[in-house]
């Protein structure tokens, strides 16, 4: 145990001093402060300025219309860019000079945009901006909303219905979404839980295919760097893969134990800081992860880790440059990358058949298992057989891999047949 115990202080150290690993640890809890943060303090700036808009209505009925419901906005959101309707005489004899001076006063910075709403608008259901930014989506649609607004309320009335009580009667309808577990019922956002979970999920599968690539990398530069030889002159072949594993593994989860605190601190507390620069979330439920979550988080981590770092050790010994290294992980990386996307099937019905099948797949647990967890949808003995199913796999796979590490990690040249892998297996 000694032996290996120094093996993995080697592993760890040498993992943790790299530039890639302090950026990496760093730079992505700093990048989901950011992505938290930035939009509300944007937000909380304050206006762009005026928006200056010159309107040609064909029609003769739509421009004060649209005068007031762009005053609306104003109204409803004071930090909104307040709105200002120069009116342009609708003359339709010298049309296109009128628009070679509008546009001129466009390049010139006078006039933001100009709309030009003909008569048949009420048919086509189209007008013309004009502007220099047309790329401003939501600039271009609060004009086209207000405005529809607008031709919707003149339809309805020369029917004779009442616009507001149209508008009243299509209100939508919007859940307040409770999540119910053994304790009782708490309100939370759905999307917001969505969010957090699947950020999680995402951890996971890319901590399996990164330290796996560690595992393997490790391995291959050991072996061509006549290193592994020099190391097996003092320990045991199956000593020196646990000693690479667990080190690296160790390093593994001092990332993500950073990056899992930086998210649980946003989550909760960044939340409660966003609703001081933006009233507007002020109904917005703070999510919680409850405790089994974060339990689950580290199991199935680890399970997976152990039992794709078994197998990419292997292939690493199999191997002898960098190149060969993007082919032989292969066998691992396909099933990490489909029970990935399997995971948009399971969130449809995570208790369902088909859920429950996949999740006790031992390749596929580490994923989609703590997926489920993550959702509240699993009974507790099921984690428990996915888990003891988890651990016979591992076990197997380090029975495996590790008589094919023994042979490998001395091969030089050739990259084995699959019927020499299996006399590796067999005879070593």
């Amino acid at each position: 145990m000694k032996k290996i115990w120094v093996i993995i202080k080697r592993e760890y150290l040498a993992l943790v001093k790299t530039k890639g690993f302090i950026l990496g640890t760093f730079l992505v809890p700093l990048l989901i402060l950011l992505l938290a943060f930035l939009p509300a303090i944007f937000m909380s700036v304050g206006t762009e300025g005026e928006r200056k808009i010159a309107v040609i209505d064909f029609t003769g009925r739509l421009l004060a219309p649209l005068q007031s419901h762009l005053s609306e906005i104003q109204a409803e959101n004071p930090d909104q860019a307040p709105y200002r309707i120069q009116e342009m005489q609708a003359d339709s004899s010298n049309i296109e000079s009128r628009k070679a001076g509008l546009n001129s006063e466009i390049l010139s910075g006078t006039l933001d945009a100009f709309l030009i709403l003909p008569a048949d608008i009420f048919e086509n259901n189209q007008f013309e901006l004009y502007a220099k930014n047309i790329s401003n989506f939501q600039f271009n649609e609060t004009l086209a909303n207000r405005l529809t607004r607008v031709v919707s309320g003149i339809r309805l009335r020369e029917i004779g219905l009442d616009p507001e009580l149209v508008q009243r009667m299509n209100r939508s309808v919007r859940p307040k979404t409770y999540k119910v577990d053994e304790r009782g019922a708490k309100e939370e956002s759905g999307e917001i839980t969505f969010g957090i979970s699947y950020i999680m999920v995402f951890m996971i599968y890319m901590a399996l295919i990164f330290y796996g690539i560690f595992v393997m990398r490790g391995v291959i530069e050991d072996k061509n760097s006549r290193m592994a030889e020099i190391l097996l002159s003092s320990v045991r072949p199956h000593q020196l893969m646990a000693g690479k594993i667990l080190g690296i593994g160790a390093t593994g989860m001092t990332q993500l134990g950073i990056w899992g605190l930086t998210i649980l601190l946003v989550s909760t507390y960044g939340l409660i800081m966003i609703r001081q620069f933006v009233p507007a979330v002020q109904e917005m439920p703070i999510p919680t992860i409850s405790v089994w979550v974060i339990l689950g988080f580290v199991v199935f981590f680890l399970i997976g880790f152990f039992l794709y770092s078994t197998i990419y050790a292997a292939l690493g010994s199999m191997g002898n440059s960098e190149s060969e290294m993007q082919n032989l992980q292969w066998p691992a990386l396909s099933f990490i990358i489909i029970a990935f996307m399997l995971m948009f099937a399971v969130i449809k019905n995570p208790d369902g058949p088909m859920a429950v099948a996949l999740s006790m797949f031992p390749f596929f647990s580490p994923i989609l298992m703590f997926l489920r967890i993550s959702l509240h949808a699993v009974p507790f003995y099921q984690v428990l057989l996915c888990i003891a199913l988890c651990l016979v796999t591992i076990a197997g796979m380090v029975w495996i891999s590790g008589r094919i590490y023994r042979v490998g990690i001395l091969m030089y040249g050739k990259r084995p047949s699959l019927p020499e892998l299996l006399k590796w297996i067999r005879y070593s």
